[in-house]
């Protein structure tokens, strides 16, 4: 979900911001060859801030630098999903434990206006957030990078953060095939209840089930995608 800020940022730091949504969004789809040339064309940003949003791309696993060629936005397999949702199995729930224990009453504040977000008919757009499923999953995901934060944990952050990106792209490129739907995020007034009275293991188990339900069904699209070829998973947009 992007963040908009009134601080002024440097041309590079913009540029990141822009190509890292668009990856995440699957604007820029997995497996697809980058160059700086073209990306500055197509962005409007010179080649410097370009490399330099690069450069920290690479560095967050979202793009790879392929010698002499370029870049290429890091491709999504079979094994690498199921490898991704398995951590996040272990990492998701004690994030939210932490989290939620931990979190200051204007954290808990937050965490709860946006999970809030995210339950059918809350969109502030005006419209059914229910029909909006990729309104609700951007909810859902600010909500939970504040629990992460709410940890005050770096190392635990960061890791969250990496997770995040690719679990926003895989959801992204499914919701993107018009025949097929996708699970709601685990936003409902239960989960809020935990999060208000402070419920960390309550919180934890709620995610936990939320994850495995999710690993299943994302595996079980995916393998009857026809674009899943060689096991790398492209889009039928591609």
């Amino acid at each position: 979900m992007s963040v908009t800020s009134s601080e002024p940022v440097s041309l590079g730091d913009a540029a990141y911001r822009q190509l890292r949504a668009d990856i995440v969004s699957c604007r820029l789809l997995p497996g697809q060859r980058l160059t700086e040339r073209s990306l500055a064309e197509s962005t409007g940003f010179g080649i410097s801030p370009i490399r330099d949003a690069l450069t920290r791309l690479n560095h967050e696993g979202l793009v790879l630098t392929l010698p002499r060629k370029g870049y290429q936005v890091t491709p999504l397999t079979l094994k690498s999903v199921d490898d991704l949702f398995t951590l996040w199995r272990i990492v998701g729930p004690e994030t939210v434990r932490l989290g939620v224990q931990d979190a200051t009453v204007e954290q808990r504040r937050q965490i709860v206006t946006a999970l809030s977000a995210a339950i059918p008919g809350t969109d502030p757009s005006g419209g059914d957030a229910g029909e909006r499923p990729q309104w609700r999953i951007e909810a859902a995901t600010a909500a939970f990078a504040r629990i992460a934060e709410a940890t005050d944990n770096d190392y635990l952050i960061r890791v969250h953060d990496r997770l995040q990106n690719d679990i926003a792209r895989i959801l992204a490129l499914i919701m993107a095939e018009a025949d097929t739907s996708m699970p709601d995020p685990p936003a409902d007034a239960e989960l809020i209840e935990f999060i208000e009275r402070r419920d960390g293991d309550a919180a934890a188990a709620r995610v936990r089930d939320y994850i495995g339900d999710l690993h299943t069904r994302v595996l079980r699209i995916l393998t009857r995608w026809p674009s899943v070829v060689a096991s790398e998973i492209t889009s039928t947009r591609g």
